[in-house]
């Protein structure tokens, strides 16, 4: 093998196994995730908005009608039990696992994942919660029942 077959050779191999590491680490999403945490577990519906798709945002305001709806320090949680430690990690380009408990990882404790989705506009947004207690359980579901008149 002549030595410009083994380069490109070389380069082809390289970039098969170096390219989902280098794509996945362009995804951080933490300082989402984090400003999340920070305004969820303040209750700051205002302050969550921005961080929220358009879509997530619509199905808010249907879901506020009801006024059996969550207030917001517990609508984007799994459960009601109100835990004061919220942290963020970015899982991969699509998810952002949210942390709960109490002081010191004290239960109760809980794992979520946000779905992070691209926007229009070139930014990143929060389209979902994923909840920890079965697969169909997420945020747009618990909007979609409260939206629903009774």
């Amino acid at each position: 093998m002549s030595a410009l077959p083994r380069i490109v050779f070389a380069i082809v191999f390289a970039g098969l196994f170096a390219g989902p590491a280098a794509a996945a680490s362009k995804y951080n999403w933490d300082a989402l995730g984090a400003e999340f945490c920070r305004l969820s577990t303040a209750g700051d519906m205002a302050g969550l908005r921005p961080l929220l798709s358009a879509q997530l945002r619509q199905d808010i305001d249907a879901a506020a009608l009801s006024s059996e709806l969550m207030p917001a320090r517990v609508l984007f949680q799994s459960y009601t039990n109100e835990v004061p430690v919220c942290t963020a990690r970015t899982r991969n380009a699509a998810l952002v696992e949210i942390k709960r408990s109490k002081p010191g990882g004290a239960p109760p404790n809980w794992t979520e994942y946000l779905v992070i989705v691209p926007e229009a506009d070139g930014s990143s947004r929060i389209d979902d919660v994923l909840f920890a207690t079965r697969r169909s359980d997420t945020l747009r579901a618990r909007l979609g029942y409260f939206a629903v008149p009774r």
